[in-house]
Parts: structure tokens; sequence; C-alpha cells
């Protein structure tokens, strides 16, 4: 499951977090809110953001002939 999770803290920042996004496809995924939201001022990348994401290929056989 992908989640984005949106906090606003008491002081007004805006946080977001992502959670099932392979590699750094969870940038494509809060851009909508940048864009909304204006100027990054810190990002942090999880540890998963720099593994490489290879999209699984799944080929399936008759044994029937």
């Amino acid at each position: 499951m992908r989640i984005v999770q949106i906090t606003v803290t008491a002081d007004g920042r805006v946080e977001m977090s992502t959670y099932g996004f392979p590699g750094k496809s969870c940038v494509e995924a809060t851009k909508f809110m940048k864009d909304l939201l204006g100027e990054e001022t810190f990002i942090k990348m999880k540890p998963t953001a720099f593994v490489p994401y290879v999209e699984k290929q799944l080929m399936l056989t008759s044994r029937n002939g």
C-alpha cells in the first residue's frame, strides 16, 4: 500500500512522509503538494529512496501446450 502522510505542525510547517513507494517514485507522488505549497525548506530522503527500482515482470506459461 502506498501512503502519503501530510502533517501540519503547530507552527504552520507542513511535513510530508511517504510509505510504500519504490525508489524515488515518492518524489513524483508528492509533486502536486509541493507545487501547491511552494518552496521546500528541507528534504530528507529515506534509505529506500536510493535503492534502484526494477519493475518486476511475471510471465506465465501454460503446461498444456
